[in-house]
């Protein structure tokens, strides 16, 4: 799933082509990722993009008319921008045409995403209990999150209650720099391990977003390097790394460097 990183790199992409574009015409592929908001999208018709905005996985888009957009890219979804007269890629669901000869696809093969107008950016993230971005959030916010969740810190941090931004691969990375096994329950976590979990969090975010969430990229002592895989030996002690399910979700751990508490 597209992560706070990778999002980023979609809203960065999303500046750097559609901006300021005329939009001549907008089709709708398949109507399940816009969630009945159908005619709300055909209507930016005749309107322009003129400035984005990310908070966690979301992207918000705000239009010369005074609209906003809304995109959620679920477990698959991207952009491209292509040149109209080539075939749309496969599995555009929606599509934006713009006058210079362009389009965007929103493209979402298994359809978890979704995209839509918003009346208020501030009421659909508190609709979606989403915490602050886990970029911006606060060192008290966080931790203060963290302490009232009564789970493992794995599923804790998926929360987006937590902080806005944090997936599968992000928390693992977490986890696995700050020796903290991803099992290992909150309410046995001292107050500075939950402040290395907040820092990682940061560094871990910035580092994938310096190297454009290219994760071949990642320095040579992040795990996700290496990819989604059984066959990974930790940086550290050179123990295979162990592929578990915590909360319903792959999870890569070195048994050896992190602690369970």
């Amino acid at each position: 799933m597209p992560e706070l990183p990778e999002v980023e790199m979609f809203r960065r992409y999303f500046d750097e082509t559609c901006l300021q574009q005329p939009i001549r015409d907008v089709q709708i592929a398949h109507p399940k990722v816009a969630g009945g908001q159908e005619k709300n999208l055909t209507a930016l018709a005749g309107d322009q993009f003129i400035k984005s905005s990310r908070w966690g996985k979301n992207i918000f888009v705000q239009t010369r008319k005074g609209k906003s957009m809304f995109m959620h890219f679920g477990m698959t979804g991207y952009l491209e921008y292509y040149n109209s007269t080539l075939e749309a890629p496969k599995y555009a669901r929606v599509v934006f045409a713009f006058n210079n000869g362009f389009s965007l696809a929103y493209v979402s093969k298994r359809m978890f995403g979704r995209i839509g107008t918003v009346t208020d950016i501030e009421h659909y993230v508190s609709d979606k209990s989403l915490a602050e971005d886990a970029l911006i959030i606060s060192r008290e916010q966080f931790t203060n999150a963290l302490a009232g969740k009564k789970k493992n810190i794995k599923t804790a941090l998926l929360d987006q209650s937590v902080a806005a931004g944090i997936g599968n691969w992000i928390a693992d990375e977490i986890l696995y720099h700050t020796r903290i096994h991803p099992t290992s329950q909150i309410g046995n976590l001292n107050s500075r391990q939950m402040d290395a979990i907040y820092e990682k969090m940061r560094e871990i975010m910035q580092v994938a977003i310096e190297v454009e969430a290219v994760r071949e990229d990642l320095p040579l002592h992040y795990i996700t390097r290496y990819g989604r895989k059984t066959s990974i030996a930790c940086p550290n002690c050179k123990n295979t790394i162990e592929r578990t399910e915590v909360g319903g979700r792959g999870t890569y751990a070195c048994g050896n460097c992190q602690e369970v508490y």
